[in-house]
């Protein structure tokens, strides 16, 4: 069995008006507070105020996220869980 290749993961904040991120594997959650999306790295969690997707590429994993930019972190992936899964957690 093939092992999995890890896409490369940069984050990059102009301004705390605009963030650019490479590497996204998908988009779980999204709202104008919090974003969290999947890196091979972990999850990725944005928070602040205003914030929408500009524009996401799942080709190639690159993400464009602006509004006010509060706070990034990262936590640990788990396994991916269903819809149903994930509401009653």
């Amino acid at each position: 069995m093939p092992e999995q290749q890890i896409k490369k993961h940069d984050l990059s904040i102009m301004g705390r008006e605009k963030l650019t991120a490479t590497g996204i594997k998908r988009v779980d959650f999204f709202s104008d507070e919090l974003i969290t999306a999947q890196t091979d790295l972990g999850q990725l969690n944005i928070k602040g105020e205003g914030l929408h997707i500009d524009s996401l590429n799942s080709d190639t994993g690159d993400m464009l996220v602006k509004g006010r930019i509060g706070a990034v972190s990262y936590t640990e992936s788990s396994p991916a869980l269903s819809f149903f899964g994930r509401l009653f957690k």
